[in-house]
């Protein structure tokens, strides 16, 4: 993310950062644990919708979420729609190609809107764009390696 905000200014959740009310808490486990606990709600498609609360905690040193947070998110959130959308085969993420739109400065919430582009036997590709306060903050297209589960 540039340091240059004078084109945009940082975005922040009116909310303070609040998860909205129809948002479910859950928490992880490992690496994505260190993003706080996962949101989560179900989407008018019937599909998982990911959401997360970022805060100063997650700032990189000139006071924006860190773009590697935002990466991770990322990654992770797509890949749990592309384990839901195989029928939760195991997959891994080959691919992700990020693009950076605006800085973030917590507190902010910040939900994935995801899309499974095509979906193969063996590979998936997908689309996210990470939204705060309805603006987008970054987007992502991706290649999943899909196996059945041992």
């Amino acid at each position: 993310m540039s340091s240059d905000n004078s084109k945009s200014p940082p975005l922040t959740a009116e909310s303070a950062g609040t998860a909205p009310p129809e948002w479910t808490r859950r928490e992880m486990k490992g690496i994505p644990a260190s993003m706080g606990a996962l949101w989560t709600r179900r989407g008018d498609d019937g599909a998982w919708c990911y959401g997360v609360q970022l805060d100063e905690s997650h700032h990189n040193a000139q006071g924006f979420v860190h773009g590697g947070v935002l990466m991770s998110f990322m990654d992770h959130g797509l890949s749990l729609r592309v384990w839901e959308a195989s029928g939760r085969a195991h997959c891994v993420t080959i691919h992700l190609d990020n693009h950076f739109l605006a800085p973030v400065r917590g507190p902010a919430f910040v939900e994935l809107e995801a899309t499974i582009l095509r979906q193969g036997r063996k590979m998936m590709f997908a689309r996210g764009v990470l939204k705060v306060d309805g603006k987008d903050v970054m987007d992502a297209t991706g290649v999943w390696s899909v196996t059945a589960p041992k």
